[in-house]
């Protein structure tokens, strides 16, 4: 009997790599064919990551022997929206509504133009329910489906790179007891992941090997290639302390350059492992595995074991895997540590994984809905042509049944015409009633929008010494709802009306307003670091997808933090909202 084929593609920022995969008779995985292209110049370079994908993609697939297969995908988890939700217990019967009625919660876009899907994590034990929720907007999805399609791939849909990771992490470290922590390097993006027993906890930090090239490009004024050149050829991570610099002053600058882009980074890890910690019931890491390709630099595993203390090692994603006779079994346990995403992904195609997630186009999902239905429509149409020979003997008698029943809908037609009139005017008025229901249901969607706003707001402040004392929408830096000019006002028309003259509301409406941005006043008690706390809760506030912080230095969004007195300080800051978060506002 023939060994399944599994083929897997891991579409990364800076390569596309793609491996064949065997199911075992015992339900483990045999490594047969391996393939990686790399992607020229800078990842962020708008315009040009499409034609770079497709073209490495191609040469992949033609290294693979994969043309007209359906792979498993697996894609950054950078352009993906992940949330883990928990519910109270409920019904299984009750779950699909209540996490779709979370997604439109959560996902910070209009449900209709993303596409999601979910999992239930945990054990049947726990009281709740825990829920692991991704989504992804429709066009940048069916943009990846055309272009595994334009190289002659058939699309299922896509994984995402965090998922299938601890997929691999499950099934090579089965052993491991206690709480794990992979730090994944990626390109764009670092995830962390916490395993602890069956349970899951992912924070995704926008620090990543590109943020390392452009340091280096931006210290030594060179361009982004010569900068990844130099990053590839020379890099090193800085041990610091009492050892000597090298040799040479360019490659002592770059490793330099490297430890402090990893120095922030390990306060990124140190501050999630606090949050999950105080926030998830999770206990601390006992052990740390790194993964991705920028865990390739020399001495970043004693970086990471200098200051997280914990014991380090590199994630082995062919722990359990069998390297056959046809790979490069050394050149593989070399590159072991990039290897997770794509071995996950083939346990996901095998049925043996914990995590089963895919994101799928709506054009793929209308593919496998006729697909599944193609046996049931092939089996009608024999039977409707046996049928329709079987009716041409009685054709003319057909004929005749088929005139008198046209005859009598000729006159149903003529008696129903009367009530025509009547059927319009109720369109009309049923038009009517459509556009009265618009503003009652934009309130109620105003209304949930801003109690996530207000929600994240209070989930980011993960301290206790600080606290909002002040919420105020703006408009072009000016308060939407002035309450001393809105008192004043009433006064003024009180003795406008006692005077017989007409109040100046009611000669002028106030004209429409546009909240764009949120005003925020609190205090923070005298603490150990003074106005800092201020500026975490600045930068926790960067990560929400609610504001347009992305772009904007501390000194345009912080107003003040002044300097705590006996007991405590002040401090301000404007916040923008996005565009398309906008909302039109009218007294």
């Amino acid at each position: 009997m023939a060994e399944e084929r599994i083929t897997t593609i891991n579409l990364g920022s800076q390569h596309v790599a793609g491996a064949v995969f065997s199911k075992t008779p015992g339900g483990g995985l045999t490594l047969s064919r391996y393939q990686r292209s790399e992607l020229l110049g800078d990842p962020g370079s708008e315009g040009q990551q499409a034609g770079q994908l497709k073209v490495a993609l191609t040469e992949v697939i033609g290294g693979l022997k994969a043309k007209g297969e359906s792979p498993g995908v697996v894609i950054s988890g950078q352009p993906v929206f992940i949330r883990f939700v928990k519910l109270p217990p409920l019904d299984i019967d009750q779950v699909d509504q209540i996490v779709e009625f979370e997604a439109q919660q959560q996902v910070p876009f209009p449900i209709n133009e993303v596409v999601w899907n979910y999992q239930l994590m945990g054990t049947p034990d726990d009281p709740d329910v825990d829920v692991l929720l991704a989504a992804i907007k429709s066009d940048e999805l069916d943009e990846i489906d055309g272009i595994i399609q334009g190289v002659g791939l058939k699309p299922t849909g896509v994984e995402v790179a965090p998922m299938a990771l601890f997929n691999a992490f499950r099934f090579n470290y089965s052993d491991l007891e206690g709480t794990t922590l992979i730090i994944d390097i990626g390109a764009r993006t670092t995830n962390l992941i916490f395993v602890e027993g069956p349970k899951m906890f992912l924070r995704t930090i926008k620090i990543g090997g590109l943020d390392i090239t452009r340091a280096i490009a931006k210290e030594f004024n060179v361009d982004f290639h010569d900068a990844e050149q130099r990053k590839i050829a020379d890099g090193f991570v800085a041990l610091g302390g009492p050892y000597a610099d090298h040799d040479d002053p360019v490659i002592a600058g770059v490793s330099k350059v490297i430890r402090n882009s990893l120095t922030r980074l390990h306060s990124e890890i140190m501050r999630t492992t606090n949050f999950y910690r105080s926030q998830q019931g999770g206990r601390a890491p006992e052990i740390a595995l790194l993964s991705g390709a920028t865990v390739g630099l020399p001495f970043i595993r004693e970086f990471f074991a200098e200051k997280l203390n914990i014991p380090i090692d590199y994630f082995n994603a062919l722990r359990n895997v069998t390297v056959g006779g046809g790979v490069d079994a050394e050149a593989m346990a070399a590159k072991a540590h990039t290897l997770g995403e794509m071995v996950g992904a083939a346990l996901q195609r095998s049925g043996s994984a914990p995590v089963s997630l895919e994101l799928v186009p709506e054009s793929v999902k209308k593919a496998q809905e006729f697909q599944r239905r193609k046996p049931y429509l092939m089996v009608a149409t024999v039977t409707l042509s046996s049928l329709l020979a079987a009716l041409g003997f009685w054709y003319m008698k057909a004929g005749e049944i088929a005139e008198a029943k046209s005859n009598a809908l000729s006159d149903k037609e003529s008696e129903l015409s009367e009530h025509s009139a009547a059927i319009k005017d109720l369109k009309a008025q049923l038009g009517v009633v459509e556009a009265k229901k618009e503003p009652f249901w934009m309130a109620v969607t105003s209304r949930a929008y801003w109690t996530a706003v207000f929600n994240d707001l209070s989930q980011r402040m993960d301290t206790d010494l600080m606290w909002i004392t002040v919420l105020e929408p703006l408009s072009g830096g000016e308060p939407v709802v002035d309450d001393f000019a809105e008192d004043a006002l009433k006064s003024v028309n009180s003795g406008v009306a006692q005077l017989g003259a007409q109040p100046a509301a009611d000669r002028q409406p106030a004209a429409p307003k546009m909240i764009d941005a949120i005003r925020l006043r609190g205090l923070y008690r005298k603490n150990d670091r003074g106005a800092d706390i201020v500026v975490d809760y600045l930068a926790n506030l960067r990560e929400s997808t609610f504001f347009d912080l992305k772009d904007r230095s501390t000194s345009e969004v912080m107003i003040k933090a002044d300097p705590a007195t006996q007991y405590s300080g002040q401090w301000e800051m404007i916040l923008p909202l996005p565009e398309n978060a906008r909302i039109s506002f009218t007294k």
